[in-house]
């Protein structure tokens, strides 16, 4: 005696390729996704215990170990330094001002800069460092 199978049909999908289509994507996107706002000025920032993570300001002053002092991407005397710190404080909400000064910057720069930015008219500054 011979007896009819059922055949059953499996109704289902397949996990797997989709599993690894999706990783692929986020892979790729975490990959290429650029997350740093850094400009291209190399410098090497000094150490602190007790540093902070802060949010980049709209106006970042970098000082080089050359003594070149850059607003944003664009190199400026330090003489101008004032006049530059009152426009763009007028023209944005902004209030605040982060200096990065690379380590082996001369401290005369560091406070010719500083000195700038309090006769533009701002008292709300910081000084970039990096934790140890």
């Amino acid at each position: 005696m011979q007896f009819d199978r059922r055949k059953r049909r499996h109704s289902h999908i397949d996990m797997a390729p989709l599993v690894d289509v999706v990783f692929n994507l986020l892979l790729f996107f975490v990959i290429t996704y650029n997350v740093t706002v850094d400009s291209g000025i190399r410098i090497r920032l000094p150490e602190s215990q007790t540093a902070e993570s802060q949010v980049v300001s709209p106006l970042v002053i970098s000082v080089t170990p050359e003594g070149s002092v850059y607003v944003g991407d664009n190199e400026v005397q330090v003489e101008a330094l004032p006049s530059i710190v009152r426009e763009r404080l007028a023209a944005e909400s902004e209030t605040s001002i982060r200096i990065k000064a690379d380590q082996k910057a001369h401290v005369d720069m560091l406070i010719k800069v500083v000195d700038g930015v309090k006769l533009g008219g701002c008292s709300a500054f910081s000084i970039i460092t990096e934790r140890k």
